[in-house]
């Protein structure tokens, strides 16, 4: 009977061994995993920071569309109305 035991003694003593290092794997992991993890509120401040960028960057778009779009219908000067330039004032 002492022949039975031994494997049986082996195989749970393997058994408790692999158990062992597995739970301090583990341990080890979630221990380390809130230095890995992104913290949720940075990331909810970092998505509304480019949300507002977002909206900013499209009204000064649409300004600037809206001011070129002025320029153009403007009707350009021609030469006999062009503002003196001081060039042209000291000759």
């Amino acid at each position: 009977m002492s022949n039975n035991h031994r494997p049986l003694n082996f195989l749970v003593l393997l058994l408790a061994g692999a158990l062992a290092l597995s739970l301090g794997l583990n341990g080890f992991l979630l221990y380390n995993q809130p230095a890995l993890a992104v913290d949720y509120e940075d990331l909810q401040e970092t998505e509304a920071d480019l949300r507002l960028t977002q909206r900013l960057l499209a009204r000064c778009q649409a300004s600037h569309q809206q001011q070129d779009s002025l320029l153009a219908l403007r009707p350009t000067l021609s030469n006999s109305n062009a503002v003196p330039t001081a060039t042209a004032t000291a000759q």
